[in-house]
């Protein structure tokens, strides 16, 4: 049985989560939304304009009479920024509580990496009083704190560039590996459910990558390795990237696809867009439908929406750490 402090949570939550689509509401409008009591919602939404979550925007008349006040969520409540590191090239975009992007830009990296991301965390908290928290998305094997294998940024290998990034800025913070991100944000992006497995292949310009996600999380290892293709050998040797590619496919790219297909069983295997998949689908299917003989296999998809997962997965991320635990009276 739920004790006081967590019936408190969960009824804010649902208050929170009617706002959050954007749209405003008198307390008997939200009570009728959430199912809740008119006392309860009076009293968590009083709390939540004392602190700012949410705004009066205007009255509207009521059956009794008096008008009723209109509530709507504070968009500048609290703000994070997303930063995606991919090559000498640093994408970042603002957030505000409601998701939507405030602000944009990339910086070109010159010499001293880490100055160029505590730099901008840095410029970002003087132009946005309301930053809390930043998420990066970066080309090398994390552990969420630690960059334990970066074949692009050598110079980060063995740090904990969370910790750092933290330190210096201030903020709270998130670090992943950017094909764990825009796995999760493919799961998102297509509404799969609970119970969904998806695989995701990309080669970009730091090589091979993949990621499996179960249930909307990608599936790290005991080690935080799992998917690291680019820690085999024979495939590191290979040199594959997004800019260099043979004309035939390459057996070890093909039994990396098939492998993780037959361990896994997934419900999609999804291959993002780039000349080398495009011209090798028909093969990879044929190769799988054989694997797979007598049975359905893996339905796999061709998409173009790597960096809108990409970003996707960093915004969800991102709005995980703008959402407050708890309201304090």
């Amino acid at each position: 049985m739920a004790d006081a402090g967590m019936l408190k949570q969960i009824n804010l939550q649902k208050i929170r989560n009617a706002f959050l689509a954007g749209e405003p509401f008198s307390k008997t409008e939200l009570a009728e939304k959430t199912g809740l009591s008119f006392p309860t919602v009076g009293k968590i939404v009083d709390e939540m304009v004392r602190t700012r979550q949410l705004q009066i925007v205007g009255t509207r008349n009521s059956s009794g009479g008096r008008c009723s006040r209109i509530y709507q969520y504070n968009a500048d409540f609290r703000n994070a920024i997303a930063m995606i590191l991919e090559g000498q090239n640093l994408d970042w975009f603002i957030l505000d509580s409601l998701g939507m992007t405030k602000n944009q830009g990339r910086i070109e990296i010159d010499g001293d990496l880490l100055g160029t991301l505590t730099g901008l965390l840095l410029q970002a908290r003087r132009q946005e009083p309301s930053l809390c928290c930043f998420c990066l998305g970066i080309a090398a094997n994390t552990n969420g704190e630690t960059v334990q294998q970066s074949f692009e940024y050598p110079q980060l290998k063995g740090m904990n560039l969370l910790k750092e990034l933290e330190c210096a800025s201030g903020l709270k913070g998130s670090l992943g590996n950017d094909m764990w991100i825009s796995a999760e944000g493919c799961w998102q992006r297509c509404r799969m459910n609970d119970h969904t497995t998806l695989i995701s292949f990309y080669l970009g310009s730091c090589g091979f990558g993949s990621s499996f996600v179960v249930g909307g999380k990608t599936i790290k290892g005991a080690h935080q390795v799992a998917g690291e293709i680019e820690l085999l050998p024979w495939i590191r040797e290979a040199g594959l990237n997004a800019n260099q590619w043979p004309d035939t496919l390459p057996e070890t790219i093909l039994r990396c696809i098939l492998t993780y297909a037959i361990i896994t069983d997934p419900d999609f295997i999804q291959l993002y867009t780039h000349p080398f998949f495009v011209d090798h689908f028909d093969e990879i299917q044929a190769q799988l439908n054989a694997c797979f003989a007598g049975v359905q296999p893996p339905a796999l998809l061709l998409s173009d929406d790597f960096r809108a997962d990409y970003e996707i997965g960093l915004s969800c991320r991102a709005m995980r750490l703008m959402n407050p635990q708890e309201v304090s009276a």
